[in-house]
C-alpha cells in the first residue's frame, strides 16, 4: 500500500540576546510588557504599525501564544501590503485577537494582501527566529518597540545577534575581521548598515582620483569594480582578548551585517572564514500541512529547546 509522504520544510532558526541595561533588574523584563499589552482584549488592528505615512505596508504581530508556565511566547510576524498581489487579508480579520496562516488564503481583493511572514520566540533573555538571514533583527526590534511604546517608557529594547568562535578556532587565534562592501541596495525599512557608510568613504577616495563626477563614480560601483572594505583589529594582544571582548565586537559585526559573505574573521594561521561560521543558528525540520503552511506547534516546540540550549551554552 502507497502512503503519502508528509512534506516537510527545512528552517534556520537565528539567535539573540536581548540586552539587560539595567543595573538593578536581573533580566530585560521584556516579558511582563509583552503580557501588559497582548491582553485577551487585543486586536490585530492594535497591533498594526504603519511602515510609512506614504506607503501604507504594515507590519503585524499576527498570532502568538504564551506557555503554559509564561517563561516565553511565540509569535508570527505578518507584512502586509496593498491588495494588488500576494495573498488576501479580509478587512474583518483585523478584529479578530489573531490572525492565522489558514485566514490568508480568504478574503476580498479589494482589501489588504500577505506579502510574507516569519515566526519567532522570545523569553525574557533571549529571542529567536526564522527570520530570513538577509535580513537584520532590526526589523522585528523596531516592531517590538513600537508596541510596547505605551509601557516601556523611556527604554528602548536592543536585539544582538549570539556569536561564536569558528570551530577548531581558539581565541588567540583570531587575527581580524574583514568587512567587505555590498553595492546591493538597502531593503526598505531595514536599519541603514554600515556600508552605506563604507560607499561614502569609497567614493571620497576615488573622488581624489577621478574627480567629482557623479556618474564615473556610479559607473565603478555599477559594474562593480570597486568596493569598500574594512578592517578591524584587536588593539590589544589577542592572549589578552576575553571571550567577552571578543562576542561583544562579533556580536555588534553580525547584527549589522547580515549576509554571511560580507563578514571575513582572519586567522594567523592564515585561515578565513565566514560570518556563518560564527552565527548561533539552529537547522531544524518541520512538518507541513500543504506547501505553503507548516505544522506551527511543532515549530514553537524546537523554538523552545533551541531557547534552552542558548541558556546552557551561554552560562556554561
Amino acid at each position: 500500500m502507497n502512503m503519502t509522504q508528509t512534506p516537510t520544510k527545512s528552517l534556520f532558526l537565528r539567535a539573540f540576546r536581548i540586552e539587560n541595561t539595567s543595573l538593578t533588574e536581573y533580566d530585560s523584563g521584556i516579558l511582563k510588557f509583552l503580557q501588559t499589552v497582548l491582553t485577551p482584549n487585543s486586536t490585530a488592528s492594535q497591533r498594526s504599525m504603519v511602515l510609512n505615512a506614504a506607503n501604507p505596508n504594515i507590519d503585524l504581530l499576527a498570532n502568538f501564544s504564551w506557555s503554559k508556565n509564561g517563561s516565553y511566547m511565540f509569535g508570527m510576524m505578518l507584512r502586509i501590503i496593498p491588495a494588488d498581489n500576494g495573498g488576501v487579508i479580509d478587512k474583518d480579520l483585523f478584529n479578530k485577537q489573531t490572525i492565522s496562516m489558514a485566514d490568508v488564503s480568504t478574503g476580498n481583493p479589494d482589501q489588504s494582501q500577505y506579502k510574507d511572514h516569519f515566526y519567532f520566540a522570545i523569553n525574557n533573555d533571549y529571542l529567536v527566529t526564522n527570520l530570513p538571514g538577509n535580513l537584520t533583527i532590526y526589523r522585528l526590534q523596531h516592531y517590538i518597540n513600537w508596541l510596547l511604546e505605551s509601557e516601556r517608557k523611556d527604554k528602548l529594547f536592543q536585539f544582538t545577534e549570539l556569536t561564536k568562535l569558528p570551530k577548531g578556532v581558539s581565541l588567540s587565534q583570531i587575527k581580524s575581521i574583514q568587512l567587505v562592501g555590498s553595492n546591493e541596495p538597502s531593503l526598505f525599512n531595514e536599519k541603514p548598515t554600515i556600508f552605506p557608510v563604507l560607499r561614502n568613504l569609497t567614493n571620497d577616495v576615488l573622488g581624489l582620483l577621478v574627480g567629482n563626477d557623479t556618474c564615473s563614480l556610479e559607473q565603478l560601483h555599477r559594474n562593480q569594480l570597486v568596493e569598500a572594505q574594512l578592517l578591524i583589529k584587536f588593539k590589544k594582544p589577542t592572549k589578552k582578548v576575553t571571550d567577552e571582548d571578543y562576542n561583544r565586537a562579533m556580536s555588534a559585526v553580525v547584527t549589522n551585517v547580515p549576509i554571511d559573505q560580507n563578514i571575513v574573521i582572519h586567522t594567523k594561521d592564515g585561515n578565513k572564514y565566514t560570518g556563518k561560521a560564527v552565527r548561533v543558528k539552529k537547522f531544524v525540520t518541520v512538518d507541513c500541512i500543504d506547501a505553503n503552511r507548516i505544522v506551527e506547534e511543532q515549530l514553537k516546540q524546537e523554538m523552545e529547546l533551541f531557547l534552552s540550549e542558548i541558556k546552557t551554552q551561554q552560562n556554561g
